[in-house]
């Protein structure tokens, strides 16, 4: 399992949501490019990175913050937040992204979603309120069910899916693990669980769980999880 370090942006700062909401926003960085190169030190590799004033918006915003960011990571680095378009997704192919998280666009336009077969760097940011998809930054229920959007997913050689459970996310009160499984039940696609991980035994489990790829972000930040804990159980 690869774990992934999350750092969110907005207005240039990294920040915390607390089950998504804007206005529930903890600062824990001016300078996210030096606490990208603090943690690298301490045996962080793996980085997801979300532009949140670009998924509320709907187009890039921290591009420049981003590349910067980029030049301090080694290993691998996925992007989201306010990709709507297959130019904003060449963009950060071309920056060395690993992999772009595309939602909102993809969920709303079908025929965007299945044109993304081109792009062989494509993550689904597939997240669930009440079972149901939602986009535009949490804010609206999309109109395609779940089903629909594996069915999709699968279609367009999707690299893997992004599984965020909203309800739980920035709540370090553990994952999802009955929507995780049910999630890897439904699809053959690599999973990667965002969302309440606040514990090493939270990771323990989701590798036991052979999810491929688990983000670690609040608890990083509020001191749960060392990065050298949970840096020795990633592959």
């Amino acid at each position: 399992m690869k774990i992934f370090f999350a750092m969110d942006l907005i207005g240039g700062k990294a920040v915390r949501l607390l089950k998504g909401d804007f206005s529930q926003a903890t600062i824990y960085s001016e300078d996210p490019p030096g606490t990208i190169e603090s943690m690298r030190k301490a045996g962080a590799r793996d980085f997801h990175i979300i532009d949140l004033d670009g998924a509320r918006g709907g187009s890039r915003v921290h591009s420049d913050l981003i590349r910067a960011i980029r030049e301090k990571v080694q290993g691998y680095m996925e992007v989201g937040g306010g990709i709507r378009t297959e130019e904003d997704i060449a963009f950060y192919r071309d920056m060395d992204i690993n992999g772009v998280i595309v939602g909102t666009r993809a969920l709303e336009d079908r025929a965007f979603f299945q044109g993304l077969s081109r792009f062989h760097n494509i993550v689904l940011g597939l997240d669930l309120y009440e079972g149901k998809p939602m986009v535009k930054g949490w804010k609206e229920a999309a109109g395609v069910s779940l089903a629909e959007v594996l069915d999709l997913a699968s279609d367009s050689a999707v690299m893997a899916i992004l599984f965020t459970s909203i309800a739980k996310d920035g709540t370090l009160s553990g994952p999802d693990f009955d929507a995780i499984d049910s999630m890897q039940r439904q699809t053959r696609l690599p999973i990667i669980a965002s969302g309440g991980v606040s514990s090493i035994e939270d990771l323990r489990r989701l590798k036991e769980m052979d999810v491929w790829a688990a983000i670690v972000g609040k608890a990083y930040y509020e001191g749960r999880i060392r990065i050298e804990e949970a840096a020795g159980l990633a592959d």
